[in-house]
């Protein structure tokens, strides 16, 4: 009792650990339920004094004498507990000496004959045997010769044990599984995870899936649910593979779009790779369980990748597509690294069709096939399409040009990017249409300078050294351009690597001695001779699966790194690359601007003419159309036309608007002979221009023409008394084909509102200034000119020649000179070397459309000066309407010089009451948009920087009214 309470107090007893298992064969245990040959039992029930030691093998009784002295009996020399030799002869004479002792002897335990041992373990030195030497190999000691022993697990019995097992759980069923061989049906199941049918396993149309042909079948060892679960696993491998491999053949057959036969062929290469290692792992597999460890992998990424290509079927455009996977990729990020590598190397392969355009277009690759142009339907996110302009006399104008269209790019790649990558291809285009000859418009320039391509990034690493090779490439085409610009030749061009690269064929047999086709003959048979090289694949996805589908231990912290967020992944991988060559795309095309084509004469000559910056214009154009004393260019019956200046004299004449024919002698040579040619034109930037003869042509064919007018504008023209007689009189001006992206249509709208607007403060300061002349006209002899008239003089003088200061000086003055300034600079820019630029941010970017916009820009900011915007238009009316009342007071005086009505005619005093009250409401209204405009930049700019234009009404209110007179109210008004 005392025993059991210590055996149960011991903490590391295992209780009845040397009961065998009862889950083993009844057929292995004996008759009373013990091991039938357990290795070293003791059956103590036996006969006292017989001592029976036993094995699995032989079972050997000592029968053991009762006394302490020794057995007479002499003990066997075969059995396994023999005495010594040494011992043999004293056992011998004492067995002599004690007849009566008992006796030692080998006994049968149940019919078994014993295991006779032919080796004696006690041998002395003299009776060792001589044994034959024998060639020791590291193969004999793998070889497990030792006799097994019983086992006290069932888990250690082996499949024998487990199927027994099986067999007994099993009776009760009506059919039980077949158990076949193991070979056999690993082999069957390595079959058909590779995606095909086998003895075991075939392909069922109606459910379109892999079946097996005989569901109770099992292997030795292994359970039918188990081999369920292991045949649904290669089951579903091989419905994957199948589905995946008739994506691909449909694509193939059916699909016409790049990208989609890019994903066919990622999916092709996947299926391949993954097959190819299933099958090398899985033929060295050494059971079933080991081929399930090598199927897992395989089915992980077969079946995500399944799942992802169903998705991405269901998109119908090639830009979905691509979004669809970039975000697919994103969200790979967080499963497996084997997952993540995968969706990223599919992600490369799918966007190579849609990154290779992208090449071609920027011009860091040579276009196959056909070529981008404006006669074609346009590629990618490239639109070709009419360009309809629509100017200021109602003509629509239709040319042909590149667009951006936004909805072809994948949601992954940035706007600006985007803009930027357009603007390079399109400002490449025009160097190719205007200078094929430019180095930049050679494609063999570009492919021997190994220009970096667009492909996908994800790690640092690669990043940087994506950077590196950027600005190589930067610095080295910038060389070869400043090169081929100073005359010599590039390295590239000089070499004919076509020549080089295409040897003449020669024939081997005709024309050849027996010698040298001998000699042919055995080298060909020498090739042949040769072993066959490694077919596998150089791609990166088949690189990726042969290394990464079963990663070794070494590799299992990989993925734990950080890598660039996918926000950036795109503009890292695109962005540097893109700018670096939009960069010097445009460097190239503001050179050809500014000296081949002579952007800044054209920009001089819109702001001489349709700014009327001009002086001599001004004069000339004035008294062209003002002046009463030239003589007059109307034709009359009967009267011949005079030989001196002639003009078309607005206010002396009853007929408006005046004949085409008129116009043309009244205007001839106005502006030929006026032209100022830029400063600086003379230098050798601008030997065409210096050269010109400015007497006979302009740049831009610039001459008058008519306005397209509605018919309500066109009474308004017919009273030349009116604001809007000139309206009709524009000037024309076309741009070369080179200059038209810049100076747009819609540019020359606004050059042309400009001067319309002008053209009336001009012809109002005329107006003005005759006032004065024809005020003593007005009065009678006997009478002095009245106050009404001498004061609304001063003070339409004053009004007009401030609106025309303020409208001149500070509306366009001042604001071009800033514009030009900016030229001058860009200018500059442009024309220096572009070796100068040691960094490839060294400098400012400028191009084409940067020129457009800021054109666009001070000619709005002018335009907001004059009044001129659609918000401005209620005090613009009332600008026009105080303009009215002058010319009718104008009128009123030429009428009274000539004769006395002064019933119809409107009286000196009530047209001054009209002009001051007009004029104080203006100024009101002025002087109130000046308060909001100030507020509202205030609060719009947070560093204290307004832009010239905000303040300009202020600048005019100055000039107006410094004083308040008209902000005072007079005696004897409300």
């Amino acid at each position: 009792m005392a025993q059991e309470e210590e055996d149960l107090a011991d903490p590391f007893a295992i209780p009845n650990f040397w009961k065998s298992s009862t889950w083993l064969d009844p057929a292995i245990l004996g008759a009373n339920g013990n091991a039938k040959n357990p290795l070293f039992s003791l059956d103590l029930s036996q006969k006292a004094g017989h001592l029976i030691i036993g094995s699995s093998s032989y079972v050997h009784e000592i029968e053991l004498p009762l006394s302490a002295g020794i057995s007479n009996d002499v003990p066997p020399a075969d059995g396994f507990f023999k005495l010594p030799p040494v011992l043999r002869e004293l056992v011998a004479r004492e067995a002599d000496a004690c007849p009566k002792a008992q006796t030692l002897k080998d006994v049968d335990v149940e019919d078994e004959e014993p295991l006779i041992i032919d080796e004696d373990l006690w041998l002395g030195a003299a009776d060792i045997p001589t044994r034959r030497p024998e060639l020791k190999t590291w193969d004999d000691l793998e070889k497990d010769d030792r006799v097994s022993s019983a086992v006290a697990f069932v888990t250690e019995a082996g499949p024998a044990a487990f199927d027994a097992l099986l067999d007994e759980k099993q009776k009760e069923q009506s059919t039980a599984p077949v158990v076949i061989n193991d070979a056999t049906y690993a082999a069957c199941l390595l079959t058909l995870s590779l995606g095909r049918s086998s003895l075991l396993f075939s392909w069922d149309p109606e459910k379109k899936s892999f079946v097996k042909t005989a569901p109770q079948l099992r292997t030795s060892g292994l359970s039918l649910q188990l081999m369920e679960r292991i045949d649904q696993l290669c089951i579903e491998c091989a419905n994957a593979t199948k589905r995946l491999k008739s994506f691909a053949e449909h694509t193939y057959s059916t699909s016409t779009t790049p990208t989609r036969v890019a994903l066919a062929g990622a999916v092709d290469r996947l299926v391949q790779g993954i097959q190819s290692e299933v099958n090398n792992r899985g033929r060295a597999a050494g059971s079933i369980l080991q081929l399930q460890s090598v199927v897992r992998p395989a089915h992980a990424v077969l079946v995500y990748s399944k799942q992802l290509v169903e998705k991405l079927a269901r998109e119908k455009t090639d830009e979905g597509m691509l979004s669809c996977l970039f975000q697919e990729a994103q969200s790979a990020e967080y499963q497996s690294v084997m997952l993540q590598e995968v969706t990223r190397e599919v992600l490369r392969l799918v966007s190579k069709p849609w990154t290779d355009f992208v090449e071609e277009w920027v011009g860091l690759k040579a276009e196959g096939g056909a070529p981008t142009t404006k006669t074609g339907p346009g590629k990618g996110f490239v639109k070709v399409a009419d360009k309809v302009w629509v100017d200021d006399l109602g003509y629509e104008l239709e040319e042909a040009d590149y667009f951006l269209n936004e909805d072809k790019l994948p949601s992954f790649f940035p706007e600006e990017t985007a803009r930027t990558a357009f603007e390079a291809g399109r400002n490449l285009r025009f160097l190719r249409e205007h200078h094929p000859d430019h180095a930049l418009s050679n494609q063999q320039t570009m492919a021997d300078l190994n220009p970096p391509s667009l492909e996908w990034k994800f790690d640092w690493d690669a990043l940087s050294h994506l950077e590196n090779k950027v600005k190589e490439y930067h610095n080295d085409l910038s060389r070869a351009l400043d090169n081929a610009r100073r005359g010599r030749a590039l390295e590239a061009t000089q070499s004919t690597p076509e020549l080089s690269n295409n040897p003449v064929y020669k024939l081997e047999f005709f024309g050849q001695s027996d010698a040298q086709i001998a000699t042919n003959v055995l080298a060909s048979m020498n090739m042949l001779n040769q072993p066959l090289t490694s077919d596998q694949a150089q791609d990166g996805l088949s690189a990726l699966l042969r290394d990464k589908l079963y990663p070794r231990a070494e590799r299992a912290l990989e993925g734990t790194h950080l890598d660039p967020h996918w926000s950036l992944a795109a503009l890292m991988s695109f962005g540097s690359v893109i700018d670096a060559q939009s960069r010097l795309i445009n460097r190239e095309c503001m050179r050809m601007l500014f000296s081949a084509h002579d952007l800044r004469v054209h920009v001089d000559l819109l702001k001489q003419y349709y700014l009327l910056d001009n002086g001599l214009l001004c004069s000339r154009l004035s008294h062209a159309l003002f002046d009463p004393e030239l003589e007059t260019a109307e034709r009359k019956a009967g009267v011949a036309l005079g030989g001196g200046t002639m003009g078309l004299r607005l206010s002396g004449r009853d007929n408006w608007p005046p004949a085409s024919s008129e116009l043309r002698l009244a205007l001839m040579g106005v502006l030929s002979e006026s032209y100022q040619p830029p400063k600086g034109c003379d230098q050798s930037v601008k030997p065409s221009i210096a050269s010109r003869s400015f007497s006979s042509d302009l740049p831009g064919d610039l001459s008058f023409s008519v306005r397209d007018l509605s018919p309500e504008e066109i009474d308004q023209c017919m009273n030349p008394d009116s604001l809007e007689a000139l309206d009709f009189l524009r000037l024309s001006y076309r741009a070369p084909a080179p200059l038209r992206p810049l100076i747009t249509p819609a540019i020359l709208v606004k050059y042309d509102r400009i001067f319309m607007s002008l053209l009336r403060i001009l012809r109002m300061l005329y107006v003005v200034n005759q006032l004065f002349h024809d005020v003593p006209l007005s009065g009678r002899r006997d009478q002095e000119p009245s106050n009404a008239s001498l004061r609304f003089c001063i003070e339409a003088r004053h009004f007009v020649r401030q609106i025309a200061a303020y409208f001149f000086d500070t509306g366009i003055i001042t604001q071009w000179r800033r514009f030009d300034a900016w030229l001058d600079s860009v200018e500059a820019e442009s024309l220096s070397s572009n070796s100068d630029k040691q960094s490839l941010n060294e400098g400012n970017s400028y191009s084409p459309d940067v020129l457009r916009e800021r054109h666009e820009q001070v000619l709005d900011e002018i335009m907001t000066t004059l009044l001129l915007r659609k918000r401005q238009t209620p005090i613009l009316k009332l600008l026009e309407e105080i303009f009215t009342v002058i010319l009718r007071f104008a009128k009123q005086l030429r009428a009274a010089g000539t004769r006395l009505d002064t019933e119809k005619a409107e009286t000196p005093e009530k047209l001054y009451a009209t002009f001051k009250k007009k004029v104080e409401v203006f100024l009101t209204v002025c002087r109130g948009l000046g308060e909001k405009t100030g507020s509202s930049s205030k609060s719009r700019q947070a560093d204290g920087q307004r832009r010239p234009s905000e303040n300009s009404i202020e600048q005019l209110l100055l000039l107006m009214d410094m004083s308040g007179f008209y902000a005072r109210k007079q005696p004897g008004r409300e």
